[in-house]
């Protein structure tokens, strides 16, 4: 089988680019055969290491994105390109990184089940959809639908077809739901229709994704590169395996003061 991890960084902030690398160094310390492919606009970034680029240039992320008016709809259609070049595909969002090997993960994923990160509470802006007629394939969007959270999807190459039904009505549905998350409720239902099913992930995954584990971990992952990026690739892949970006008791008390954790 062509097993393939994939990330997506794009855009100005380098954050997303080198945590994105950091992860993939991270898998390769614990998997040293896995395929990575990254899709990104800064394919020089990638370079000298073992890792695949596809390069999104800049009339792909104006088409993608539906020139300008949904932002995700570039993660969604970098997400089929990625799917092209995979019989399976394990994506993670470049918040997200491996602590142990996914390759056995592969196993998990069939024609009709894919893994998302979890499914999240019922949406209370999606239900303004029911009745415009919006559909996914043959499917009439009542906005009642399960959103699942897209941080990680898993998926067989068979779910394609849904994966490209899904990309057209996120315009429709982030323009009259408000919602930015359109790109991972259409995805959702995209791969449960029919007899398809999605499971909540088990994988050996952390991330950074709220406020004060960004904190956290933003200024550790540029300083693991302004310390080992001049290093050789086999020693930044072990230096990665060891690199802490979670926090200890200690980082979460130093953190009380704030709002959001």
């Amino acid at each position: 089988m062509n097993d393939v991890f994939g990330y997506i960084a794009y855009g100005e902030n380098e954050l997303y680019h080198r945590g994105a690398l950091l992860s993939a160094l991270k898998l390769l310390h614990h998997c040293p055969t896995a395929r990575i492919v990254v899709a990104t606009d800064r394919f020089e970034l990638f370079r000298d290491y073992p890792v695949e680029t596809m390069l999104i240039t800049p009339a792909q992320k104006e088409e993608w994105s539906f020139a300008g008016r949904y932002h995700f709809g570039i993660k969604a259609k970098a997400m089929i390109e990625l799917l092209k070049k995979a019989d399976r595909l394990i994506f993670m969002d470049s918040d997200h990184y491996p602590t142990a090997d996914l390759s056995r993960n592969f196993e998990t994923v069939s024609a009709k089940h894919s893994i998302m990160r979890r499914q999240e509470k019922p949406h209370k802006w999606t239900p303004v959809l029911e009745g415009k007629g919006l559909r996914i394939g043959d499917h009439v969007l009542t906005g009642r639908e399960a959103m699942w959270q897209s941080g990680i999807l898993a998926v067989h190459h068979d779910n394609l077809p849904a994966l490209l039904d899904a990309y057209p009505p996120m315009l429709a549905v982030h323009e009259i739901s408000k919602i930015d998350a359109a790109e991972q409720f259409c995805i959702g239902i995209a791969l449960s229709l029919g007899d398809r099913t999605i499971g909540q992930h088990r994988l050996s995954i952390r991330d950074y994704n709220t406020r004060g584990k960004k904190a956290f971990a933003q200024p550790r992952v540029h300083q693991f590169f302004n310390a080992y990026g001049a290093a050789p690739v086999a020693e930044q892949i072990a230096k990665a395996g060891r690199y802490r970006l979670w926090r200890t008791p200690l980082d979460l008390w130093r953190q009380r003061a704030r709002w959001s954790l």
